[in-house]
């Protein structure tokens, strides 16, 4: 499942879908990509019933093998949907012709399209173990964010690693760590550190911030964009959400013109 499939249908983009649809195309997002069950971001959108989504993705989206060029619309793509979701024992959308975003539909097709992370990747969610040492971890912290802020990073992980020995459920512990770890140029490693800090503590803006960053640097511009569209549901107001978003798009953007492609 890729970020363009929860745009079309996550729950937490419905004011917003069909907006960040077009952004995330821009940014070089592949319509035509599917998920585990051979489903494209258009079928995501019909199956919530995103119709105003599904128009847009018609104008970039390749027609399905054996429908035929009068079918390619709407209404038909709202069918071949219906079809699909019955073959695999889900129910069909409800009121799903009109313009609505259709978020009073089925749970379980709601469920099924935003996947049980509420995010694009396949990873699974990270399960800390808790706190062995309370005291211990809050002391590592302390010297882990004294040595961050004199520009000491590597002493600043060290100590980030001794804290979350101790206590690995804290969310600040991780996403500080990320911080660290982007100013090294770490970028996967950093990702993944703010992805668990966001499992940990999902309000967590900087959380989602940093995750954002570190795949901008990864050239997943699409993935990007969706992290830091989802940091601005949380904080509508936080502007670097709002230029981290906007530098994906347009760095997504210039790769994609220039033929080099961003995820």
């Amino acid at each position: 499942m890729t970020a363009l499939h929860v745009a079309a249908s996550h729950p937490h983009c419905a004011d917003a879908s069909d907006e960040l649809v077009r952004a995330l195309l821009d940014a070089g997002a592949d319509s035509d990509a599917v998920d585990g069950e051979r489903m494209k971001p258009i079928h995501a959108a019909a199956a919530v019933g995103r119709v105003a989504v599904v128009e847009t993705l018609l104008e970039r989206t390749t027609r399905d093998d054996g429908v035929a060029e009068g079918d390619w619309n709407a209404s038909g793509v709202q069918k071949i949907v219906q079809e699909k979701l019955r073959a695999m024992g889900i129910g069909t959308t409800r009121g799903g012709t009109g313009g609505g975003t259709g978020d009073g539909d089925d749970a379980e097709k709601r469920k099924h399209w935003a996947g049980a992370e509420g995010g694009p990747d396949d990873e699974p969610p990270y399960v800390a173990k808790g706190a062995s040492d309370a005291d211990a971890a809050a002391a590592k912290k302390r010297a882990g964010d004294e040595a961050f802020v004199k520009g000491a990073d590597a002493d600043a992980i060290a100590a980030y690693d001794a804290s979350l020995a101790a206590d690995d459920s804290n969310a600040k512990v991780w996403a500080n760590r990320a911080a660290a770890k982007l100013r090294q140029g770490s970028h996967a490693s950093a990702r993944r550190d703010a992805k668990i800090a966001r499992e940990i503590e999902p309000t967590y803006v900087k959380a989602w911030y940093r995750e954002g960053l570190a795949l901008t640097e990864l050239g997943d511009f699409e993935g990007a964009a969706m992290a830091f569209f989802e940091g601005m549901q949380i904080d509508g107001d936080n502007k670097e959400l709002k230029r981290g978003f906007d530098a994906a798009i347009a760095r997504g953007r210039k790769a994609h013109l220039a033929g080099g492609g961003g995820k």
